[in-house]
């Protein structure tokens, strides 16, 4: 839990200087060495927190040439409240914005937002490891809510979206992720949800992120 926590504390603080720093979008960051020097931790929670911003959108990671500036979006104020946060608030959050995302995304999708979606899911899959897992999760949940075309809904997911990772990583600890309950059967549900959204079925595509987060809350609060 501590761990956990620290990454969310250089997640939060990386967003920070995101947001002074004067840097721009399409902007370099420093080396991971350097990075981690200027946030004054290790490499490995550098490394993390880069991860989570990654996954929120505000990072973009370029194999072979480094991590760039993909937006500068942010809710003052938010990221306080985000980090004392119970796991069970961040959720019950998550769930009224992903709902509405979902149903929003099978309306509005275009082929570009499913050809996104059916690459994240294809990610989740073949995720290996817990941390890979979270964040190939967390970037499909994005997807969802990019392909709902609401900017205030994106903005709101990516401000939280290092709380979210930081909860899912708990959770997945906690053995409540992907081959650890098959009851939870996250992975069927995951694939409903981007088959809904492909079909352009609404009440289907909030039906499975909301079973899917509903039964992950229920986990959180035992």
């Amino acid at each position: 839990m501590e761990h956990v926590s620290l990454v969310e504390r250089t997640t939060a603080e990386l967003a920070r200087m995101l947001d002074d720093s004067g840097w721009a979008v399409g902007d370099k960051l420093p080396g991971e060495v350097r990075l981690a020097e200027m946030l004054g931790v290790g490499r490995s929670t550098t490394r993390e927190a880069v991860r989570a911003l990654i996954a929120s959108g505000r990072l973009a990671s370029r194999q072979g040439s480094g991590t760039y500036v993909a937006s500068l979006s942010a809710i003052p104020g938010l990221d306080r409240a985000l980090r004392e946060a119970e796991v069970a608030d961040v959720w019950e959050v998550r769930l009224g914005l992903e709902v509405q995302a979902a149903q929003l995304a099978a309306l509005r999708r275009t082929d570009e937002d499913v050809a996104a979606l059916r690459s994240a899911l294809a990610a989740r899959d073949a995720a290996t490891d817990i941390d890979g897992f979270v964040d190939a999760d967390v970037a499909l949940h994005r997807a969802s809510v990019v392909a709902a075309h609401n900017p205030v809904l994106l903005q709101v997911f990516d401000s939280f979206a290092a709380a979210l990772r930081g909860a899912a990583l708990e959770v997945a600890r906690r053995g409540g992720s992907r081959g650890h309950d098959p009851a939870l059967d996250a992975t069927r549900l995951h694939h409903d949800l981007v088959e809904a959204i492909t079909e352009g079925d609404s009440a289907a595509a909030g039906r499975s992120v909301r079973v899917h987060l509903e039964m992950f809350l229920g986990a959180v609060r035992r």
